[in-house]
């Protein structure tokens, strides 16, 4: 059963039963993509708590399908990813025996936004970086696996933009709101409706990969450590620099006279 699910072209799952103790025992790239984690951070952790599953009344209706028939099919649900924005998902699962426990498998399709800009594609940014990677974290993706390393860095990358977005709101300078504000609006493509709070805005970065997010990242980063070296208040300067100086650093500025 755990080859099946890691052999499976759609996100999926295996997990315990039970309705505050499931935990998960296997999961496949594509569904730790969909939920940006990596594996070890939800390894037998519990779903509610630690992973996707958001506990309400759907889940307890899809629950007790299982417990009752067995199975269900293309059961409309919400799910909530690592940076805490909330997906709609198509969920079908099965109620199987796995070495005489009881488990869960579950096998997700995404539904898409409607706030999700059609075409999630990019222009190359290689011209226009002004971020170098921190070289700890460089090499250290270097070593990870493909499906790790979108995960991270999409993580990243939406953090600092929330990030940017605040400390827009917090700045009294409009020179430097309208910077910041100007930075965000590059990732306006892959903004969406984030469910989980009526305030708060969400990036989704799903559609691109590797190269293009390492990139979007980098360009999007730079243009923040510009605005730190410009910005007169010291408290959003700081705050900026939180946001980006634990994975970049500024490229180096060459003149030549």
């Amino acid at each position: 059963m755990t080859d099946l699910v890691r052999q499976s072209n759609i996100p999926a799952c295996l997990s315990t039963i039970g309705v505050h103790d499931s935990r998960y025992v296997s999961a496949n790239d594509r569904y730790l993509q969909m939920i940006e984690r990596i594996w070890p951070e939800i390894e037998n952790k519990d779903l509610v708590s630690n992973g996707s599953a958001i506990d309400n009344p759907q889940r307890d209706r899809r629950l007790w399908l299982l417990d009752t028939q067995g199975y269900y099919d293309s059961e409309t649900a919400e799910i909530r990813v690592a940076t805490g924005r909330i997906i709609s998902v198509q969920i079908s699962s099965q109620r199987v025996w796995c070495s005489g426990t009881a488990c869960d498998v579950e096998f997700f399709r995404p539904l898409a936004s409607a706030n999700l800009a059609a075409s999630g594609a990019i222009r190359n940014t290689q011209s226009s970086k002004k971020a170098l990677l921190q070289p700890s974290i460089g090499q250290n993706l270097k070593m990870m696996a493909l499906v790790d390393k979108r995960i991270l860095v999409s993580r990243i990358l939406s953090l600092a933009a929330e990030g940017a977005i605040l400390a827009s709101q917090m700045s009294k300078s409009e020179n430097t709101k309208e910077r910041l504000l100007n930075t965000v609006d590059v990732l306006e493509n892959f903004r969406v409706f984030d469910r989980s709070s009526h305030t708060r805005i969400g990036f989704d970065f799903s559609d691109l990969d590797y190269c293009s997010l390492e990139d979007l990242l980098l360009q999007f980063t730079g243009e923040i450590w510009m605005i730190i070296l410009c910005c007169k208040e010291p408290d959003v300067a700081e705050m900026l620099r939180y946001l980006v100086a634990e994975y970049t650093r500024p490229k180096p500025l060459v003149v030549s006279s």
